[in-house]
Parts: structure tokens; sequence; C-alpha cells
């Protein structure tokens, strides 16, 4: 299923803030220039050049894992905007914008507390950009004007904290959910093969156990009435033997099929994948890959997970599946384009994925140095005795 309309929202919407903050840049770096000399308009503009990086960093950054991580990536863009704010020459301005942005980037990556700690650390900040005193501020606005002023972006600050909050947690339940069907969806595939499995073997053994031996019965007392029939009877009696022994191989042959019947390998990959609304995934599979029930579901299960590390913890735009198979053995390569990670340290899912491959004779890599990628590899099928 294709998850990109979301992406290229979330892309569009983040074009539109840049034009914003530049837009911003452009009408308060005029102010200062036209206030103050070159010297400290170039310190202006190194610390807002300084703001927007920050911003952008903490806006394309995936939410980092450890609370100190989370205050270097938040810190940044929270103090420049402050700056940029203070050493305006109109108490602040389009620069207030900056601060909201600021605590919308609290919302989405520190949670509830870092978020209250920003709007009250901007708010401070705002009512010392109003009370005049930033470098360039000629006037001090009244205090009632600055107390109107803070409560209003206050409340402005917390209502966009809010919605980000609330669609940080939408994502996240929808993350949430996304992996839950990838695992409902890789259980059912695998017991509605089980069950199909365990039907065969049933009618198999019926056909063998019941019509086989009525057959087997049939043919004997037709070959004993071969030998006592006499005249034109003799000839029927033959052929009627032959179509016993006929049906009797047929009857063999169809208990053998169903018996040794092949995982529908590449539908249960198809249904473990199917309705991920993000990652946008693509299943590539060889024809007539022919394996048996044990790797079969070895496969599936690795798939589930991978689909689902994808899903959780990548940020993926698109994860590509592709099965292969040849005399050695069956093959399945799986990438996906999100952030991938400098060191990979597997988790209970992945050591699983491991030690289920391993226990059949197989091998698995992981890389996450282009996005994140498993290449797990299976031996060919066991003959299966007759």
């Amino acid at each position: 299923m294709d998850g990109g309309g979301g992406g290229r929202t979330e892309m569009w919407a983040g074009i539109g803030m840049l034009a914003v903050c530049l837009l911003i840049g452009a009408v308060e770096g005029s102010g200062v220039l036209a206030a103050a000399p070159w010297p400290y308009f170039a310190g202006w503009l190194a610390v807002f050049v300084a703001c927007l990086a920050a911003l952008v960093a903490a806006a394309v950054r995936p939410t980092p894992s450890s609370a100190r991580a989370r205050l270097l990536l938040l810190a940044p863009p929270v103090l420049t905007a402050s700056a940029v704010v203070l050493l305006s020459p109109n108490r602040g301005g389009m620069g207030l914008i900056l601060l909201v942005v600021g605590a919308a980037l609290c919302a989405m990556h520190g949670g509830l507390r870092g978020t209250a700690a920003a709007i009250a650390w901007n708010s401070a900040v705002l009512a010392a950009a109003a009370l005049g005193l930033g470098p360039l501020v000629e006037q001090a606005a009244r205090p009632s004007e600055a107390l109107v002023s803070v409560v209003l972006y206050g409340l402005l600050q917390a209502g966009t904290g809010a919605m980000v909050w609330s669609h940080r947690r939408a994502a996240e339940a929808l993350k949430a959910l996304s992996a839950a069907h990838v695992e409902l969806r890789g259980a059912s595939a695998l017991l509605a093969e089980s069950s199909q499995a365990r039907e065969r073997l049933r009618i198999s053994r019926e056909l063998h156990d019941v019509l086989g031996h009525q057959l087997t019965a049939l043919a004997l007392e037709l070959e004993i009435a071969v030998h006592r029939a006499e005249g034109p009877a003799r000839e029927h009696v033959a052929r009627a033997r032959g179509l016993a022994k006929e049906l009797l191989a047929d009857v063999r042959s169809v208990v053998g099929s169903e018996r040794h019947r092949s995982f529908d390998l590449h539908a249960a990959l198809a249904a473990v994948l199917e309705g991920i609304p993000r990652p946008r995934t693509v299943l590539e599979a060889d024809p007539g890959i022919d394996v048996d029930d044990e790797r079969a579901a070895a496969l599936v299960r690795a798939v589930q997970e991978i689909a689902t590390n994808a899903i959780r913890h990548s940020g993926a735009g698109e994860l590509r599946v592709r099965l292969t198979a040849d005399g050695a053995g069956v093959r399945l390569e799986a990438r996906d384009d999100g952030v991938g990670a400098a060191r990979v340290v597997p988790g209970n899912g992945l050591r699983g994925l491991r030690e289920r491959v391993a226990a059949l004779g197989g091998t698995v890599e992981l890389d996450g140095s282009d996005g994140f990628s498993v290449r797990a590899e299976l031996p060919a099928r066991e003959a299966v005795p007759t």
C-alpha cells in the first residue's frame, strides 16, 4: 500500500514553515540593518542562521531516546530564537513566531514537561523584549501591553504545542496499530496455512486408509475373478481389473501430492505486508520457490519482524522485500530508506530472527549504513523421505 501521501504532506508543511522563517529573517533583518551598524547586523545574521539551522535539524531528526540527547537537540533552537527576538529593534515583532516554532518542536520531541518549560522560558523572553531590555529597543511597552502580549503568545504556544503533541500521539498510535496489524497478519497467514495443511493431511489419510484399501481389495478380487471367468465375461473382468488398478494409482498419486503440497509462501508474505500505511511496501519474489513448511514459516516470521521494525523505528517511506532461490537455497533481502543506524544493536525481535534462521542452518546479516537492511539465507529444502 502506498503510504507516501502523509510523507509528501509533511514535506510541504516543512517547506512552508521554512519559507515563513525566511520571511521573518528578511523582515527582522531589514529592521536591524536600519537601526544598527554593519558589525551588529552581521552578528544578528549569524544568530538567525544558527537559529534556522537548529530549527531545521530539530524538525527533521527523529526523537532521541535519552533525555540528555533530547535536551541537546531542543536547547539550540529555543535559545537562538530567544536571542533573535532580544536582538531585534521592535520588541520582537515577527521574530516571536520563532518562539512558537520552538515550543512546537519541544512538543514534538520533549513531551509535556519539556513543552511547559519552553513556554515558560519563551514567555520570560517575550516579557523582556516587550519591556525594552533588547539593545536596539528605543521605547518599552506599557506593563499592561506586555502582559497582554505574554498571555496571548503563551496561549498560542500552548495551543500549538497541544496540537503537535496530539499529532505525535496519533502518529505513535498509528505505528503501534500498524505493527500489531503486521503481527496479526503474519500469525493469521501461518495459522491458515497450518489449518490447510492439517486438512490436506486428514483428507489424504482418509483416501489412503478407506478408499485406497477398498480399491486394493477390489483389485485383488478382480484378479481372482479373471482366473475363474470364462468366455466373453473374462474380457470384461480383465478390463475392470485394469480400471481398478489405474484408479488405485490415481488415489495414491493424489495422496502423495496432498501430503507434500508446498506452502504458498508468496501469498503468505503478501498477506503480512498488505495494508501497511507507512512505509510503502514492495514485494518481489521469484516464481516457483519451493520450501518446506518450517523454512516457509521462518521466512514469514522474518518478514513480519522486518516490517514491524520499519514501522516502529526507521521513519522510512519505502520498504522493499525480495525473495530469490537457487540451487543452494533461498535468500531474503529487505531494505528500507529510513534513518538506519551507525551501530546495529539487535533487539529481542532481531535476535529471535537470527536464532530461528540459525536453527535451520542459515545466516542473517544486518546493515544500518544506508537505511536498514536485512539479508537472510536459508539452505535448500531437505528432501522428503519416501
